[in-house]
């Protein structure tokens, strides 16, 4: 071909031959005989480029669909309670369970649990000499059911010394350095046990501190009177085993003050996972309509799927059939959406009857609860138990966006169809080549000829001429 072109063009820039560009004229025979073909196939690329598109928005409403119905595959996501204290600065609650029940709570607090405390002689600083610069030993006996004597050993004789021997020993009992003068030469250690009356504490040394002389509590257990029963005690002022699944914490005592702790069982979990599953469906209804619709320009994947209506239709189907089906554990007379009052009007939208829901759920929440989560937390999607609506229809949807599910497949096979589509391409460009190779030889061919002809033209008229000349002579 190099041959070719550098002869025609050798011949053209003489001014010799036919004068035609032969080259761009090939190029242009090469491109008008390849150019149907060619872009035939370039417009399939685009379309399942295209299609490529609209299943991974199919994909992704799908998989938003089943992330709605992550929030009701479990009991404790729908079946939750609150707690609520009439006095919350003497009485701080808290739900610490799944299991936390249900009722109203009349509790006083006669006593909050404190600890013991007990402060030293006074000293001149906290750097001062206790033992004549000698370490000694001292001895804090913690509990009174089942005393335990812990031995500590005081390296630094001085206040500070005391202070980090006692808090490195971590047995319990705290130590603090307190300066109680302003002029600074009246320093106390101070020392503070756990709560609870059986956490007294006793301290005995070879260096006599004044602990002893110098008591500033008591320990003493926390005592509430809950619906009249009297004198319940406890060691700390949080308590975890009064009210089942409540945690109290006790600030004020206050014999006359009665506190309503009210447990009460919270329905807006379930009400805003049924209202986001509703409006999952009815997003990806809509959109799978919008990839469907040829005539649609509202986004640049409008229309994407219209040439593949049986996947869409296959999607619809199976999608629509997962949310009408009835829940593998279907309790009292609830085994559907239907039962809950959603809807499914005759564009293909769900809605959600107000009076019937909220009928259901006043008499019958633990019944609906159950039939979307089987009354179970965490239940294993391998397990071969009965999962509840929710995870029935997890499991509906993975079949239709796992790896090896109906999206992923129609997916790879529109890959293929392009992989094979741009090899053909490659072999056209090829043919393109070939057509232009074949048509510039040609073309030579014929540049040279009329080249030839034309030098025999004129060689003729030079002929003629010489024989007129002779003719006058």
């Amino acid at each position: 071909m190099s041959e070719i072109t550098s002869t025609s063009t050798i011949v053209q820039s003489l001014n010799a031959g036919s004068g035609i560009d032969i080259k761009n004229l090939a190029q242009s025979l090469a491109e008008a005989e390849n150019a149907p073909l060619k872009n035939r196939i370039t417009s399939k690329i685009e379309e399942k480029t295209l299609t490529i598109s609209g299943y991974s928005i199919a994909y992704n409403s799908i998989s938003s669909l089943k992330d709605a119905m992550t929030s009701m595959d479990d009991m404790r996501e729908l079946k939750t309670t609150g707690v609520v204290s009439s006095a919350a600065s003497a009485v701080e609650v808290q739900v610490n369970g799944d299991e936390a029940l249900i009722g109203t709570y009349d509790i006083t607090v006669q006593q909050l649990a404190q600890s013991q405390s007990n402060m030293s002689n006074s000293q001149s600083g906290s750097a001062a000499t206790l033992n004549a610069g000698g370490g000694f030993s001292l001895t804090v006996t913690l509990g009174v059911a089942t005393p335990v004597a812990h031995q500590i050993s005081v390296v630094t004789d001085t206040p500070q010394g005391v202070v980090d021997a006692i808090n490195a020993a971590d047995m319990g009992v705290s130590a603090i350095l307190v300066n109680i003068s302003s002029t600074g030469d009246d320093w106390r250690i101070v020392l503070n046990g756990p709560t609870g009356s059986d956490n007294d504490f006793s301290v005995s040394s070879a260096v006599d501190l004044g602990f002893a002389a110098n008591p500033l509590r008591l320990a003493e257990d926390a005592i509430v009177t809950m619906n009249g029963i009297t004198n319940i005690t406890r060691s700390s002022n949080t308590l975890t085993d009064v009210i089942p699944g409540v945690t109290m914490n006790l600030l004020q005592a206050d014999v006359s003050q009665a506190i309503s702790v009210r447990v009460t069982e919270d329905q807006a979990p379930l009400r805003a996972a049924v209202e986001g599953l509703i409006a999952a469906y009815n997003d990806f209804n809509l959109l799978l309509s919008e990839l469907a619709d040829p005539d649609s320009d509202i986004s640049e994947f409008s229309g994407s799927l219209a040439s593949d209506y049986s996947t869409v239709r296959m999607l619809r189907d199976r999608v629509r059939s997962a949310m009408l089906a009835d829940s593998s554990t279907p309790s009292g007379s609830f085994s559907a959406l239907r039962d809950i009052g959603v809807e499914l009007g005759s564009d293909g939208q769900f809605s959600l009857n107000e009076d019937r829901y909220n009928a259901a759920i006043a008499s019958n929440f633990d019944d609906v609860v159950t039939m979307f989560s089987a009354g179970t937390n965490d239940q294993s999607k391998y397990s071969l138990a009965a999962k509840g609506f929710a995870a029935d229809t997890m499991s509906a949807l993975d079949e239709l966006i796992a790896d090896t599910g109906a999206l992923k497949g129609r997916q790879s096979s529109a890959e293929s169809f392009i992989v094979d589509y741009e090899e053909r391409l490659a072999k056209i460009e090829l043919r393109l080549t070939a057509a232009y190779e074949g048509y510039l030889k040609q073309f030579a061919a014929m540049d040279a000829l009329v080249d030839q002809m034309q030098g025999i033209g004129t060689y003729l008229d030079g002929q003629f001429e010489m024989m007129r000349n002779n003719t006058r002579n």
